[in-house]
């Protein structure tokens, strides 16, 4: 009767076998169990960070699509700081971007617009434009929080020296004034509707494509992955976009932003290649490492572009 019951019941090494198959089992459960959660939060995060970055480049194109071509250069980087010049094809460095864009505000009046790129240089440096209105322009760029006479004046037509000391990104500027830029003489002369005179320091040429400038513009990734714009800022008062008084917040969690173009387009000939340009926006937003972390590594990133078209 002993034996009988021996026999049918478990010894100790067939327990001990059965439970370590359930271990095993139990261990291959758990592991695609993981698994499965963890590629589900893994898509749910690329699907997330790639609509980030899509959102980030339609508020930045908004800005670069009225950007002047030839003022778009590449900023500090990292704790280096100066000016490196326009933006390269394949230049994978971390750049502050910046560049200065014609005033669209007081564009969009009803009526006569704020100011025309097509002037008249009249006697004593006044700029005449028959078919502007100075005076609609300050009313608005006074209620956005400044005066036409912090503004200035880009004239295409002055000396193409390139972009850092044109624009003033090297803090370059001479005594004489800034190439490219013409501030106003608003004390001097009253404003008209029709004419504006500017400071003596640099006397622009008759001609096209004087646009009124209100602002800079300076895109950067913080080193916590803030991806920050500048503005409010004027380079032709020798000020860099440290000094911006508007600073937002566009992104999170974006390791890289870089900005170029195709240089068969930019052959330094004003009258016809420094308008019009087309520009490739990329932002790569941060990946996931094998531990779900966030990754700035090439290999993890995840990143979008968009190809702009540069009006001025």
């Amino acid at each position: 009767m002993k034996n009988m019951q021996f026999r049918n019941a478990f010894s100790m090494i067939e327990l001990l076998f059965v439970i370590v198959i359930m271990g095993i089992v139990g261990g291959i459960a758990l592991e695609t169990i993981r698994q499965y959660y963890e590629n589900i939060y893994r898509t749910q995060e690329y699907t997330k960070r790639v609509s980030q970055a899509d959102h980030i480049l339609d508020q930045v194109s908004k800005y670069f699509e009225n950007a002047i071509s030839s003022s778009i250069v590449n900023l500090d980087r990292g704790t280096n700081t100066g000016c490196y010049g326009p933006p390269i094809d394949g230049d994978t460095n971390d750049y502050t971007i910046a560049f200065v864009a014609p005033d669209q505000d007081t564009l969009r009046v009803v009526g006569t617009p704020g100011w025309s790129e097509d002037t008249l240089l009249m006697p004593n440096n006044e700029l005449n434009a028959s078919d502007a209105n100075y005076a609609v322009a300050n009313t608005v760029i006074t209620a956005l929080g400044s005066t036409l006479r912090n503004s200035a004046i880009y004239d295409h037509e002055s000396a193409n020296i390139g972009a850092c000391a044109r624009f003033n990104w090297d803090d370059a500027g001479a005594a004489g004034g800034y190439p490219g830029f013409h501030k106003l003489d608003v004390a001097a002369n009253p404003i008209s509707s029709t004419t504006i005179r500017l400071n003596a320091d640099n006397l622009a040429n008759d001609g096209k494509r004087k646009y009124l400038l209100r602002t800079g513009y300076a895109f950067r990734v913080q080193d916590n992955g803030n991806f920050t714009m500048y503005s409010n800022f004027r380079p032709w008062a020798n000020q860099r976009y440290t000094a911006a008084t508007k600073i937002n917040v566009l992104g999170e969690k974006v390791a890289h932003f870089y900005a170029d173009y195709d240089a068969t387009d930019f052959m330094a000939n004003d009258n016809l290649n420094d308008r019009g340009l087309v520009w490739r926006l990329k932002v790569c937003m941060q990946g996931l490492d094998a531990d779900l972390n966030d990754s700035i590594a090439e290999t993890q990133t995840i990143c979008r572009e968009r190809r702009v078209h540069v009006r001025y």
